[in-house]
Formats: C-alpha cells, structure tokens, sequence
C-alpha cells in the first residue's frame, strides 16, 4: 500500500507542477512542500493537497482528510516533504 501511495503523490505532484508551469529540476520523497526550499507557495500547496487527497480517496475509496485537525496539530507538519506525506496517509489509511 505504501508503494503505491508513493506512486501516486509522486505522479499528483508532477501533474500539478506540469499544470501550473512550475519549474523543478527534481521530484522525489525528498521534494520539501513546505519551507524555505519549497517550489510551492501556500496557495500551492493547498491546491496541490486538495487534488492528492481526490486521487487517493477515489484509489483506495476512502474519505481521507489530509487538512484535518490531527494533521494540523502535529508538532512536525505532515506536509514537509512527499516522504511526510506519503507516512502521513499511509498511517490514516491503516487505521481506517
């Protein structure tokens, strides 16, 4: 399940960066989305965490919310990286 959360975050970033004619030299668990060398701005990345939360719940038919409060209160955001993303919902999705 993992791998396939990876796989689709990866290709939802690249998708979201070609439809917004973003230039990245490289994607992968690595890419920060939050933070000083972040390519995103906030406006970004809400729009881009919309669009990953669509693509997830319509894979995996479920009703993740990625902005809710327990991510929101978390003292390391989940939204650092893809990496944190992708532990982030694959933690929500096993407790379903």
């Amino acid at each position: 399940m993992e791998l396939k959360i990876k796989q689709i975050t990866l290709q939802t970033l690249l998708d979201f960066i070609d439809e917004n004619d973003i230039s990245v030299d490289v994607v992968d668990e690595t890419t920060r989305l939050i933070g000083h060398s972040s390519f995103l701005d906030s406006m970004d990345l809400v729009s881009f965490i919309v669009m990953l939360e669509e693509n997830i719940n319509d894979e995996f038919s479920s009703e993740l919310e990625l902005t809710d409060e327990k991510a929101m209160s978390r003292r390391t955001s989940p939204f650092t990286s893809v990496k944190t993303v992708v532990d982030y919902i694959h933690e929500n999705l096993k407790n379903e």
